[in-house]
C-alpha cells in the first residue's frame, strides 16, 4: 500500500483485482455480460474515490456518493455472479465481504464530510 493511499481506495483496490482474476474464469456467455460489467463498475467506483480524495471539501460529498451508488452496483453484480453459480462461491462470498467493508468505509468517509 502506498503511502498516501486511503485504506478506502485500498480496499476498493483488492477487491477490483479479485474480480479481474474472478473474470478470467467466469464462462464466456456470461464473461462479457457480468463479469466485465462487475469489474468497469468497480473501476467506476475506484475513479470516484480518487476524485473525492483530491476533491476540495464542497465537492467530496458528490463524488462520495457517486462511488457509494457505483459500489452498489458492483455489489449487486457480484450477487448476480453467485446466484448464477459462474464461480467458486467461498471467493465471491469473500469478494463481497471485502466490499461491504469498503462501503462502510465510503459511508463512514461521506458522515464526516459536511
Amino acid at each position: 500500500m502506498l503511502m498516501e493511499e486511503l485504506p478506502v481506495i485500498a480496499a476498493v483496490y483488492e477487491v477490483y483485482k479479485k474480480l479481474v482474476e474472478l473474470n478470467t474464469k467466469i464462462d464466456r456467455k456470461f464473461r462479457y455480460s457480468l463479469g466485465e460489467q462487475a469489474v468497469s463498475s468497480c473501476t467506476d467506483t475506484l475513479k470516484q474515490l480518487i476524485l473525492a480524495k483530491h476533491a476540495p471539501k464542497p465537492l467530496k460529498a458528490t463524488y462520495l456518493i457517486e462511488a457509494d451508488a457505483c459500489a452498489e452496483l458492483t455489489a449487486l453484480k457480484i450477487r448476480a455472479i453467485l446466484e448464477l453459480n459462474l464461480a467458486n462461491e467461498t471467493n465471491i462470498l469473500k469478494i463481497q465481504a471485502r466490499l461491504s467493508e469498503a462501503r462502510r468505509m465510503i459511508g463512514g468517509w461521506r458522515k464526516s464530510v459536511p
